[in-house]
């Protein structure tokens, strides 16, 4: 089920909440079984104003707790 929500997203931006309270927002490029994901044109969100760019950048499946279409 999972699989298929996330290849809904694919190519699309999406929001990653981590574990650490980080938010990355950027366009999912690809996923695994682990949940990894690769995400392109990402930025980490500081606050609702301030966000830093961070390119194409790999997130480890076991730090996300949630992914959200925008």
């Amino acid at each position: 089920m999972i699989q298929s929500e996330l290849n809904e997203m694919a190519g699309k931006i999406v929001m990653v909440k981590l574990r650490d309270g980080t938010t990355v927002r950027g366009v999912l490029k690809s996923f695994d079984q682990h949940m990894n994901l690769l995400l392109e044109d990402s930025e980490e969100i500081i606050d609702p104003k301030t966000s830093v760019k961070r390119g194409l950048v790999m997130i480890r499946g076991d730090t996300v707790l949630f992914v959200s279409p925008l």
